[in-house]
């Protein structure tokens, strides 16, 4: 690699700054990751010097600008959003650009990292080549075979061709899943009991409320007894969610709707002027789900009725098991005045909280529901085969998981895969979920 002028490196040290300040302005939560982000490109402008010697004549403007656009259009998301925040764009751009700006970039950095593994195999071709000046190449240099450039590319092309078609695809192609969860401890009068489970509907990614009416009919077409929705309903702020107020008050259930916080629905992604505006920001989602009928559980509960018997609706605020979202969430105070209920489920967005709590320090709850990690938006589901990345993160990621007790006790623990998208507006084999619990009666 030649020495490097003044100039580039000035350019490196522009773009490591306006990463790191202006990325970090915009997306406050998620500054920490930025260094990496930083260094990364770094990374991708060093390699430039050895990629482009590869390129031939005819194709060199073409490849040079496709070698350097997610980078640019990294800049340009930074940069704009650093004068008017991203939330303040306009929903297609808010959505579309940040979502083809994650392909580019998935698919420059699986070209890099290839590229880079090559280059470690062939060290030993490029140290015999400094012993004999007789093999060198006649341009001199790092000697790689122009076919793992064209390799990587092609690799890296296919992957990102995928993502562009789960944009298409699958993003909306909502799937019901049915599930039985049989309880020996159910009342009989509950016995056939039917649940929809929602979540993740991330209001902030839909740009027409035309998913959201085929989402709702599907939904209404169970004739559920109860709509429980596992938190999440907006990306960044409440304003989000207006232009779908009168949609969302369409769900129907006999017993109601309820509905818990997810990570996201606390204004904790956006950079506020002051305490008191996401404050403001807040109760009004508050205000939303009590506009569209809808019964937020913040470390509450509700009882459901049957004859002489009822069961308990536990509803608690985030809980995870990372620091970075807090454990706001009280399962002792919303399990407060439930005592004569038969059977409890409870409602909380992250799955870590099962594992965390719930099974550890609360056998009596029966059937736990969370949603959260969307199954990552890409999951493999197929048979025995049953892989995401999210498995990486959780270990319960997506549909039913069960526990034993030594005492023949059991806990099912359900992650719904979500609705909505966040980042990525699309999904790759994995569908967005309705899930429709039906309680049955254990012998």
């Amino acid at each position: 690699m030649r020495t490097i002028r003044f100039g580039y490196i000035l350019q490196i040290v522009i773009v490591v700054v306006i990463i790191l300040v202006a990325g970090g302005q915009q997306l406050p939560k998620y500054a920490s990751r930025l260094t990496v982000l930083a260094v990364l490109a770094v990374i991708d402008m060093l390699y430039w010097f050895s990629v482009k010697k590869s390129f031939t004549r005819r194709y060199k403007k073409v490849l040079t600008t496709v070698y350097w656009l997610p980078l640019m259009m990294l800049l340009v998301f930074f940069l704009a959003g650093f004068f008017t925040p991203y939330t303040q764009w306009p929903p297609f751009l808010r959505i579309y650009f940040p979502g083809i700006l994650l392909v580019l970039l998935i698919g420059k950095g699986l070209f890099l990292s290839i590229l880079i593994v090559s280059d470690i195999f062939i060290i030993p071709l490029n140290l015999i080549k400094g012993i004999d000046p007789q093999k060198a190449d006649k341009t001199g240099g790092w000697y790689r075979p122009r076919s793992f450039l064209l390799t990587s590319g092609a690799i890296a092309t296919s992957v990102m061709l995928v993502y562009f078609t789960g944009m298409f695809l699958w993003v909306t192609d909502y799937k019901l899943n049915t599930v039985e969860i049989h309880a020996s401890n159910l009342p009989e009068s509950f016995d056939g009991y039917k649940i929809i489970q929602i979540s993740d509907i991330h209001l902030g990614s839909l740009i027409t409320d035309k998913p959201l009416k085929k989402f709702i009919k599907m939904v209404n077409d169970q004739h559920p007894d109860l709509i429980l929705f596992t938190g999440d309903m907006v990306n960044f702020s409440t304003e989000e969610v207006y232009p779908f107020q009168e949609q969302m008050k369409k769900f129907s259930a006999k017993d109601g709707i309820y509905s818990i916080l997810g990570n996201h629905d606390y204004g904790e992604y956006t950079q506020w002027t002051s305490l008191a505006d996401q404050n403001l920001n807040n109760q009004a989602l508050f205000d939303f789900y009590s506009y569209i009928g809808w019964h937020l559980l913040r470390n509450q509960h509700a009882v459901i009725h049957r004859d002489s018997v009822a069961i308990a609706i536990l509803g608690v605020e985030n809980w995870s098991i990372t620091k970075r979202f807090g454990k706001k969430g009280d399962i002792s105070k919303a399990m407060k005045g439930t005592e004569t209920a038969a059977y409890k489920i409870l409602m909380t967005h992250d799955p870590s909280h099962w594992d965390g709590e719930v099974n550890t320090l609360f056998p009596e709850i029966g059937l736990t529901l969370s949603g959260h990690t969307h199954a990552f938006q890409l999951a493999f589901e197929s048979g025995a085969v049953k892989w995401s990345p999210a498995a990486l993160l959780f270990e319960e990621w997506a549909g039913l998981y069960e526990k034993v007790h030594e005492n023949g006790v059991k806990q099912f623990l359900y992650v719904n895969r979500g609705a909505g998208t966040l980042g990525y507006p699309g999904r790759i084999a994995t569908r967005p979920e309705i899930t429709l619990l039906v309680l049955r009666k254990a012998n």
